[in-house]
């Protein structure tokens, strides 16, 4: 398989969650929360692997910006870095650096990552990514489903449909955060936890976002087409960006 995937890490949330030891001037995603490497240093080693991924970006608040340097640094790894100039949720965000991966490569395949997700079986997280690449380049948009340990009601659920192929299956609905009692039935259906990282075509992404809310997709093509580049960072031009719908990409493409 010769395409590779470009990994698109989303760190610029305040992971105010985990108060107090995630505050906003120190997210949790780049906390060493568990050994010694952050959560968002542990997503970018993930996806080091020269044979299936090319140069990743990172989308971060420009707060954090010499954070993400540093911690980049430490583990060796270079990397596109935009900066938001504003917050406008996952939507935007991912929008831009999908822009961003079809202004390098217009047949780029994205791999749009939380920067704060721990992965226990990294073997089985390469293997679901080769996988889905082979469904993206098909012009799929792939989820990733999480198998439920429990019946949480924080988390979002995937309703799995047909096998397409291997264990590739389509998605019959998204469904919202649940009660207990829902989440438990949800749990007995089969249905998977949503773990909020995609992959795609950029260009599949950009037209299906495009269908349901033009102008900010255009917007955050115009933010990156006229970034600024200052100290190896890529800003966002701030008007466009800000034109753009606060949104996240779940209710502004997935479901």
């Amino acid at each position: 398989m010769d395409k590779r995937i470009v990994p698109l890490i989303m760190c610029g949330g305040a992971g105010t969650r985990l108060w107090p030891a995630s505050r906003e001037v120190h997210p949790k995603q780049f906390l060493p929360l568990f050994g010694a490497r952050s959560t968002f240093q542990n997503t970018l080693v993930r996806v080091s692997d020269p044979t299936l991924f090319e140069r990743p970006i990172v989308v971060t608040n420009k707060a954090y910006r010499f954070m993400v340097l540093e911690q980049l640094g430490e583990i060796g790894i270079e990397a596109d870095v935009l900066l938001e100039p504003m917050r406008r949720d996952s939507g935007p965000a991912i929008a831009a650096g999908a822009a961003f991966a079809q202004a390098r490569d217009e047949d780029a395949t994205v791999l749009a990552l939380a920067a704060d997700h721990v992965v226990h079986d990294t073997p089985a997280f390469l293997a679901a990514c080769r996988q889905g690449l082979v469904a993206a380049q098909a012009g799929q948009i792939v989820t990733f489903g999480v198998r439920p340990e429990r019946a949480a009601t924080e988390y979002g659920y995937i309703s799995p449909g047909d096998i397409t192929s291997g264990e590739v299956r389509s998605v019959a609905k998204f469904v919202e955060k649940p009660d207990p009692a829902t989440a438990a039935e949800y749990i007995k259906a089969g249905y998977l936890w949503n773990s909020g990282n995609f992959m795609f075509r950029a260009s599949v992404l950009l037209d299906e976002y495009s269908k349901f809310d033009a102008h900010t997709v255009q917007a955050v093509t115009r933010a990156v087409l006229k970034a600024g580049r200052d100290l190896g960072f890529i800003t966002l031009e701030p008007d466009a960006f800000e034109s753009a719908k606060a949104i996240s990409i779940d209710y502004a493409v997935m479901e």
